[in-house]
């Protein structure tokens, strides 16, 4: 019998993702957020970034982790029959998932799973105007593959619409009932 994964509170995260994405610009200007600046705010960097920071990494892992074991589990229970290859490449149409900055690799869905869950540093990608600084909605991911390092930096609202698709398409072909069927 499986892992029991709450795919409700995944898709949660990832609807929470999309939010801190649109949520950055106007909330970093109502409170002059700004690197170095003291504008007297209640919500001053630290505050907005250690927040920021901490939620997106949280859900970013959760959504990594759960949908590699996901993986893990219909192919197990399927015996080769359900072909994720397939949900993979759906969930990422139209949709660019961010570029390998450093590294040889395609920055597939499955591919930017192994990178949040394998990265040694992350560091948020910011914009800045006049007075106050926002996040762009995308993040840098380091790392290193045997001798090889890579970098990817990821838009994190595209990453969240193809994981959600993916949950949608493989939710729509997959029974659960049946995936659980011993469950007590």
């Amino acid at each position: 019998m499986p892992h029991t994964l709450n795919i409700d509170g995944l898709s949660e995260g990832l609807f929470l993702l999309q939010n801190l994405c649109h949520a950055s610009r106007s909330f970093c200007q109502k409170h002059q957020v700004e690197w170095r600046g003291d504008h007297g705010s209640e919500f001053d960097w630290e505050y907005y970034f250690g927040w920021l920071k901490s939620s997106l990494c949280e859900h970013l892992i959760k959504t990594a982790i759960t949908l590699r074991m996901l993986e893990d589990i219909v192919a197990h229970d399927s015996e080769g029959e359900f072909k994720t290859s397939k949900y993979y490449a759906e969930a990422c149409q139209g949709l660019e998932l961010g570029t390998v900055v450093e590294g040889t690799f395609t920055l597939s869905l499955r591919e930017a799973f192994n990178k949040i869950v394998h990265a040694t540093d992350t560091q948020l990608d910011w914009n800045k105007e006049e007075g106050y600084q926002w996040w762009s909605g995308s993040v840098f991911l380091y790392g290193k593959k045997g001798q090889q390092e890579w970098k990817v930096r990821l838009d994190v609202e595209s990453f969240a619409i193809a994981a959600h698709r993916f949950i949608e398409s493989i939710g729509s072909n997959l029974d659960w009932h049946h995936l659980y069927k011993y469950d007590r």
